[in-house]
């Protein structure tokens, strides 16, 4: 009796850790990915970039897409896929990718990794890779990964720990958890937060929308012209 009652206790224990991580996890994906939530900011994506961020698409394009993303969140690797699809058909887009690992060590093994490249000017390339890798990163994967993007393992794998790339770690958490973000991927476009994936019709329509709207401020904001 004594030995039932131990497993019936050990079995107990193990379903409440089940479902603690269940929620944990569930706490970090929007709550209806179909038609995900769109909030209105007072401040505009650009104001969020910091020195440093990386930036694709056009640097200097008129449009910005900020995106806190995770490298193992598959909505945002689906957004991702359109985002790239989106600043080949569109020359005027700059997109801001904030690495935000909330699913657990292996997204903060491989966004160190990710910041790590950076050092060696590899991020781009290695970033490639983990967002369409299935295989959650590890240190063996990753010194496959390195080979793969051209990377220095040995001096990557040395970064990885370093001061500056914990430092930067901490900082884009923080920076998610001050916006009040709990869900990935979030991203940001004009004066709106989108959280969730949508497709990519819808994406378009959204970049147009924000565009109409930027055109329609600036033209508010003319000076009036002078009557002699």
């Amino acid at each position: 009796m004594i030995k039932r009652a131990a497993l019936f206790a050990i079995g107990g224990i193990l379903i409440a850790v089940a479902l603690a991580i269940t929620a944990h996890h569930l706490t970090r994906r929007p709550p209806n990915n179909g038609n995900p939530p769109v909030i209105q900011t007072d401040f505009t994506a650009a104001s969020l970039i910091r020195p440093g961020d990386p930036v694709f698409g056009n640097p200097t394009g008129r449009l910005t897409i900020v995106d806190f993303y995770d490298i193992r969140c598959p909505p945002c690797r689906r957004m991702n896929l359109r985002f790239n699809r989106l600043m080949k058909a569109n020359p005027d887009i700059r997109y801001v990718p904030i690495d935000f690992p909330i699913l657990g060590k292996p997204s903060v093994l491989g966004t160190r990794a990710l910041f790590a490249a950076t050092l060696q000017h590899k991020y781009h390339a290695l970033r490639h890779i983990l967002m369409r890798q299935k295989p959650k990163p590890t240190m063996a994967i990753l010194k496959t990964d390195a080979a793969k993007a051209g990377i220095d393992w040995p001096e990557l794998k040395t970064a990885m720990n370093s001061p500056a790339v914990t430092a930067r770690l901490n900082s884009n958490l923080a920076r998610g958890h001050a916006l009040g973000l709990k869900y990935v991927p979030s991203w940001y476009i004009g004066h709106r937060r989108i959280i969730g994936s949508i497709s990519y019709a819808a994406l378009v329509k959204t970049v147009a929308e924000v565009e109409s709207r930027q055109k329609q401020t600036a033209g508010n904001a003319s000076p009036a012209p002078h009557k002699s």
